[in-house]
């Protein structure tokens, strides 16, 4: 009897200025949109994500804009469909799940079916991570994350993100070293509780992430990251 199959997670990145990377709408030339705030790109979005947009100061918003861009046509060229077709289908475990949601785990519906995609997405200086696994298994979920060792550079990370047994694996750390692990267990931190769906109602500080099957460092570089940044991939478990 075979047993369960192997779910392997669809991963990419698009570098800063270039919110669509490498996907474009069919009929479109390479590269149409050339800033995250382009009219072109702009009328791709929900109502839900522009009122959010809107709601922004002008560079959280650009980046949030850079990032739903990118992960709608990631789903659009995984799908094979334009990504104007798609309707956003975000879902948060308080909110519900529907068009009106800009927050959540990410989902798309086309023509009011939801299309079968898991999906993830994390930005970092300007660098959109994007994480997905296509037709996946019931209960299969994905979570991803990029971190910027330089953001963490600040007294105090490690009391409340860390666990005991986190913080005793940095003993001995300083400089660029400590900065690079303590991003590296921060993006496995924040995949685990992406996959999960709980995000940071989940108290950091009391999620242990230095040992568990479900999570993935990304190797320096791996995606077309840049090698300075850190990232990880958490993918739940099909069921048996």
């Amino acid at each position: 009897m075979a047993g369960p199959a192997i779910v392997v997670p669809v991963l990419r990145s698009c570098p800063p200025g270039h919110p669509g990377g490498q996907f474009g709408l069919p009929g479109e030339p390479e590269g149409f949109i050339t800033g995250p705030t382009a009219a072109g790109g702009l009328s791709l979005l929900g109502p839900a994500e522009l009122e959010r947009a809107a709601a922004l100061a002008p560079g959280p918003r650009a980046g949030f804009v850079a990032g739903r861009l990118a992960l709608r046509r990631f789903a659009a060229e995984l799908l094979d469909v334009p990504a104007s077709d798609l309707t956003t289908n975000f879902s948060c475990p308080r909110c519900g799940t529907g068009p009106e949601r800009s927050h959540g785990r990410p989902g798309y519906a086309l023509q009011g079916v939801p299309v079968p995609l898991a999906l993830s997405l994390s930005r970092s200086s300007g660098w959109v991570l994007l994480g997905a696994v296509v037709e996946p298994p019931a209960g299969v979920t994905i979570g991803v994350d990029l971190e910027d060792p330089a953001r963490l550079d600040f007294d105090g990370f490690d009391g409340v993100a860390l666990t005991r047994a986190e913080r005793e694996a940095l003993a001995g750390l300083s400089g660029p070293a400590l900065l690079h692990e303590r991003a590296r267990l921060w993006a496995r931190k924040e995949a685990w509780l992406k996959m999960t769906g709980r995000g940071l109602t989940a108290a950091p500080d009391t999620v242990d992430v230095l040992h568990r099957a479900e999570l993935r460092d990304l190797a320096p570089g791996e995606a077309g990251l840049p090698r300075d940044l850190r990232a990880a991939v958490a993918l739940s478990a099909s069921p048996s």
